[in-house]
């Protein structure tokens, strides 16, 4: 199975999911430039892309919907774990396409529950 991709800013939060999913089997590959999203995206083929909302130099959920406008990557599942916990938040991420949503504190066991299911339906 081709690696999970990680976009993330924050380097601490990143390693954080980075361990965890790691820690569960899946092999994974940050990006470090969410600007180079679409070309990390034909190399690799994610599976599943794993993002924070917020970004350096672009907002994450405006990257989602420019994601999913390119018809070939559409298909990819997009999960939004962010420290971002507010209701309205959770509601415009899936509203704009996004598969699932964890906001912090995050739980490990339900972050590799989503991640396992998001695997298998997509």
């Amino acid at each position: 199975m081709n690696p999970i991709m990680l976009v993330f800013d924050n380097n601490r939060f990143a390693e954080l999911i980075r361990f965890v999913v790691t820690a569960a089997g899946f092999a994974v590959e940050q990006l470090h430039d969410p600007l180079a999203l679409y070309e990390k995206v034909k190399e690799i083929n994610p599976p599943l892309i794993i993002m924070d909302v917020f970004l350096k130099h672009i907002d994450g959920l405006y990257l989602l919907e420019r994601l999913y406008a390119v018809k070939e990557f559409a298909h990819i599942p997009v999960f939004i774990v962010s420290s971002r916990n507010e209701p309205l938040a959770v509601f415009d991420a899936l509203e704009r396409g996004a598969s699932d949503y964890l906001a912090a504190p995050i739980n490990e066991d339900m972050l590799i529950e989503k991640v396992k299911k998001l695997l298998q339906t997509h």
